[in-house]
């Protein structure tokens, strides 16, 4: 009896089949996407109001809801069930009306930094700290897990770390498990993440000169890289924040425009480090975790490791930015005033 036990046990085991189960995240269904300008008045507690920017209205869900930017803090995030009053109203007359917010003064500021082909956009901060933002271009390798693993440790005195993702859509679709890995340092309290717009699908050809590459492509639809990265970004659990940063760092003023004229403020760097360009206090620096440069990476670990680098701030927290002149005037042409919708 106890032969036949053990030969039985030994056919059940040896026929069983080990499974890993792989837990597939449930994201939220956007639908109705469009560009959406009003301002947002809620009642505090304290007898006090607060005022937000609408940007975005959609079904979340097939809820109505709105991506909105607090002027004062620039933190985004979706309203549902609004509890104050929406007015609508034209984007420039809402940045006239909060004109001495810090997103109004950002923007005034980028509007006028429109017509470099390079690096247009703010590339400077006033502040005591450095703002370090990491690229996820479209990328036929796994996340650099090995830089984030000895970042996050050079800066175990600064939990969470706040650090800026510019991740195109591409990316994001092609990388599912990198991403949910990187939410999960965030969630764990590893890192503090701005998520900024870096295009739905990065265009980029080694065969095509710069002024015909990136979003200069000819026949590239401005409001699909924006509108369509944001409506991915939502769908995977993270809201954009109110930056932009172009592929390449490369755009036209005409494109540059239509960019900023979904309320966006265009993101550049004075300190991509595999360029040469050596960051100092203020600095926008600009580093590619993706994979695809190992220099930048391996720079920035160093100047953290020589103590030369050690004080990160968020893309947030600034109170005003280097060169900004109170006397700047907004002036919108037909180009802003655009009616897209997903």
């Amino acid at each position: 009896m106890k032969q036949i036990l053990c030969k039985w046990f030994s056919i059940v085991f040896t026929s069983m089949t080990i499974f890993t189960v792989t837990i597939i995240p449930v994201y939220a269904k956007i639908d109705s996407y469009m560009p959406y300008y009003a301002l947002y008045t809620e009642p505090s507690h304290n007898g006090t109001y607060t005022r937000y920017i609408i940007l975005r209205k959609f079904k979340y869900d097939s809820v109505l809801s709105y991506l909105y930017v607090n002027p004062d803090t620039l933190n985004t995030g979706i309203l549902k069930h609004p509890q104050g009053s929406i007015a609508k109203d034209s984007f420039e007359n809402i940045i006239h009306k909060c004109s001495n917010t810090q997103y109004a003064k950002l923007y005034l500021e980028a509007l006028h930094k429109s017509k470099r082909t390079l690096n247009a956009g703010i590339t400077h901060f006033n502040t005591n700290g450095i703002v370090i933002t990491f690229d996820l271009c479209p990328s036929k390798r796994p996340i650099d897990s090995d830089f984030f693993s000895k970042f996050i440790k050079l800066n175990a005195h600064q939990h969470p770390i706040p650090v800026t993702i510019c991740i195109s859509g591409t990316w994001l679709l092609k990388h599912p498990e990198d991403f949910e890995w990187l939410k999960r340092l965030a969630s764990t309290g590893k890192l503090d993440i701005t998520w900024v717009n870096h295009s739905f699908t990065h265009f980029y050809s080694r065969k095509l000169p710069v002024k015909k590459n990136f979003m200069l492509k000819e026949g590239t639809s401005v409001s699909r890289e924006v509108l369509q990265n944001e409506v991915c970004m939502l769908e995977h659990g993270i809201i954009p924040s109110v930056f932009f940063r172009f592929p390449g760092l490369i755009s036209s003023q005409k494109i540059y425009e239509k960019v900023m004229g979904y309320g966006l403020i265009p993101l550049g760097a004075d300190a991509w480090l595999a360029k040469g360009n050596y960051p100092v206090t203020g600095s926008i620096v600009l580093v590619h975790p993706n994979g695809n440069e190992k220099k930048g990476t391996r720079i920035l670990l160093q100047l953290f490791q020589s103590g030369k680098l050690h004080n990160v701030v968020p893309l947030t927290a600034h109170s005003e930015i280097a060169s900004y002149k109170s006397h700047v005037k907004l002036q919108l042409n037909n180009t802003y005033r655009i009616k897209d919708s997903l």
